[in-house]
């Protein structure tokens, strides 16, 4: 399974878009990754609906958007998470991955409880002997005074990659991946970036992804809004176009076309009518 290629120009001043195909094998294991697993801690095959965007000529140097939070009653074994994936996937070997994660998940098997908790997560080598959740290690450095209760950009002085969050109020910097803790090009821009939801369960358990409700249902799914990608002049572009999705079983977990910079996803083992 692959995406496929595409290619989107702005108006004025370019910023070109395209997408890579990503094997299905290399999008599970990311899968896992989000979901903070190991491949044999799954009792059942994860499931993803998301966009993504790749190989920009200059890269990318942050991301923009509004993001829909909703809370489960999740038993053991299930997860459920939204994100965005900034990232640079190097020569395509595992310890090459260079990635930088921002959302929302509930998790009970890692948290041991249901709630909604805000997460970043970090690697330089594929988590092969760097990186961590929230601030298990020395990574992610929190504002002080600020709460974790999102945008990621890239700051043109310092090269940090700097986090901002708001709940129902103007995103405030709640933290930053300090530019020394990658190497190669990732430390410079990204390469590719990804956002949209994840859930893992066991077959008889499905999860409910975003709000629980196919995008469908405009009225009741989950949505991601306000989508812009920053280049390498700190300027914001809106992403008015679609672009390119996978989703591994669509009658239970889907994503619409992005229309206007937003997109609605979600689902929970519901087929579509």
């Amino acid at each position: 399974m692959w995406t496929e290629q595409v290619e989107k120009r702005e108006h004025g001043d370019e910023l070109v878009v395209r997408s890579m195909g990503i094997p299905l094998v290399a999008v599970t294991l990311f899968v896992l990754l989000v979901l903070h697993m190991e491949p044999m801690d799954l009792g059942a095959i994860p499931q993803f609906a998301y966009h993504g965007a790749a190989t920009a000529p200059n890269g990318y140097y942050g991301f923009i958007g509004t993001m829909d939070v909703y809370g489960f009653s999740l038993a053991k074994g299930q997860g459920s998470a939204a994100a965005v994936w900034i990232s640079d996937e190097g020569d395509g070997a595992p310890s090459s991955l260079k990635n930088i994660m921002i959302g929302w998940d509930v998790l009970p098997d890692l948290y041991g409880d249901s709630k909604t908790h805000f997460y970043t997560k970090w690697t330089n080598d594929g988590f092969q002997s760097s990186g961590c959740l929230n601030m298990k290690c020395n990574g992610f450095q929190p504002e002080k005074g600020a709460e974790i209760l999102v945008t990621c950009v890239q700051d043109g002085t310092s090269g940090d990659w700097l986090v901002h969050c708001g709940l129902d109020r103007e995103p405030q910097l709640i933290g930053r991946f300090p530019r020394s803790l990658f190497t190669g090009g990732f430390a410079d821009r990204a390469v590719g970036v990804t956002f949209g939801g994840v859930v893992s369960a066991p077959i008889t358990k499905p999860t409910p992804m975003g709000s629980g409700y196919l995008p469908t249902d405009v009225n009741s799914a989950a949505s991601i809004s306000n989508i812009q990608l920053v280049d390498q002049n700190g300027r914001a572009w809106p992403v008015t176009g679609d672009l390119p999705k996978l989703e591994r079983n669509r009658n239970a977990y889907a994503v619409n076309p992005i229309v206007n910079g937003r997109f609605f996803y979600g689902g929970h083992e519901q087929p579509v009518a």
